[in-house]
This record gives C-alpha cells, sequence and structure tokens, in this order.
C-alpha cells in the first residue's frame, strides 16, 4: 500500500496523485501540511509535500516518486518507449514546472493564503509566465498529447500545472496567459477527458472552494 502525504491546493500532490490513479496503484491518502516536525522530516528530508510511504519506504519530491513508479510499475508506462522520447517528456515536463508554475507561484500563495504580492511582484509575473508558456510550445507537439502520441510525464505535469497558473492569473492579473495560447484551450479539453485528470481536477477544485471557504470564515 502506498501511502500519499498532502494536499490538493498543492500541484506537485496533484501531479503524484495523477500518476497513481494512471498506474492503477492501490494508494490512499493522507492530508498533510508541510512542516518541519521530527515526524514530517523523517518522511520528507526538506519538509514539503507531497512525499509518500511505500510499505515502509518514505520517498519525497514529485520527480523521483513519478520516476520510482515508472520503475515499479513499467507496464502502465508515462514515458515514451524511446530514448529521445523520453527525455523530450521530461524536458516538457521541467520547463512546466521551472519556468510557468515558479513564477506564478507568488500569484498562487496571495490568492490562497492571502500573502502580500509587491507591485514590482505582479508585475514581473504575466512576461515571466509567457516566456515559460512560449518555451514549452516551442517543445509541444500537441499529437494529441503535449510529447506526442503517448499520454506522459509532460501531459501529467501539464495537468498540475496549467488550470492553476490560469485560475490565478484570471483571479489576480486580469488576465490569462494560459488561454492566451490558442493551442492550449483544445489541449486542456483534451486533458480534461482523460479519467485521471478529470478526478484529480474535480477534487483539487472541492479542496481549494473548502479551503478558501475556512479561511473566509476565521
Amino acid at each position: 500500500m502506498i501511502t500519499l502525504y498532502g494536499v490538493a491546493l498543492s500541484p506537485y500532490y496533484n501531479k503524484v496523485k495523477i500518476a497513481l490513479i494512471e498506474k492503477g496503484v492501490n494508494f490512499r491518502e493522507h492530508p498533510t501540511a508541510p512542516a518541519q516536525t521530527p515526524e514530517v522530516l523523517a518522511l520528507s528530508p526538506m519538509g514539503k509535500i507531497p512525499y509518500v510511504d511505500i510499505n515502509g519506504h518514505a520517498l519525497a519530491e514529485s520527480s523521483a516518486i513519478l520516476e520510482w513508479l515508472e520503475d515499479a510499475y513499467p507496464t502502465a508506462a508515462l514515458l515514451p518507449p524511446t530514448p529521445n522520447g523520453r527525455a523530450h517528456a521530461r524536458e516538457l515536463a521541467l520547463l512546466l514546472e521551472h519556468y510557468v508554475l515558479t513564477p506564478a507561484n507568488p500569484l498562487c500563495n496571495h490568492m490562497l493564503f492571502g500573502s502580500a504580492l509587491p507591485d514590482a511582484v505582479r508585475e514581473a509575473a504575466a512576461p515571466a509566465i509567457e516566456r515559460g508558456l512560449a518555451a514549452v510550445m516551442r517543445r509541444a507537439v500537441l499529437a494529441p498529447w503535449l510529447a506526442g502520441e503517448d499520454f506522459s510525464h509532460a501531459d501529467i505535469s501539464a495537468a498540475a500545472v496549467l488550470p492553476v497558473v490560469s485560475a490565478v492569473c484570471r483571479d489576480t492579473l486580469g488576465c490569462d496567459p494560459v488561454l492566451a495560447v490558442p493551442e492550449l484551450a483544445g489541449y486542456l479539453e483534451v486533458l480534461a477527458q482523460r479519467p485521471s485528470v478529470a478526478r484529480t481536477w474535480q477534487e483539487r477544485d472541492a479542496a481549494i472552494t473548502a479551503f478558501l471557504e475556512a479561511r473566509q470564515a476565521r
């Protein structure tokens, strides 16, 4: 049994969750916030989420967890069959996470937690996200999946990242750099048909709504 620790507010948590569902792995979710307690640090060395417990073996960092799943459950492959194809999928996943999600993190923290959002940070966010999206599109194939004909780590990262960035940009900036890329609107519709993605998005949206309602009630 695999236990997935974290919360659905986190794109990285949802990335691992989609992969677990795709692999058909028996897992359970244990809602857990990031923490620096000895108990959490014993399972996640930086105290971050997500992390997993695999029958007593602890593993943190979402990309490492996806690679473990690929090694442990190779028949339900989430990477293309060729070395170049696998590298392509991994590259796209990294582009999405480093250059699209990272510049959106201050917006996410502002929307969810009410963190300060200085004008300089707000003004820099959209151009940085747009550059990241442009980099992704230089590598994207969309035939029908991001790296080609195989649903892969690239699509899992896209499913975890793109809707969140789209939503927080609309909320905090009044614009949507994701849907401003015409090809991505159709791609997101294709992603939404994937059962693992549809389930994760639905549960993410419910978690965000509950969190915001609880925050407003305090």
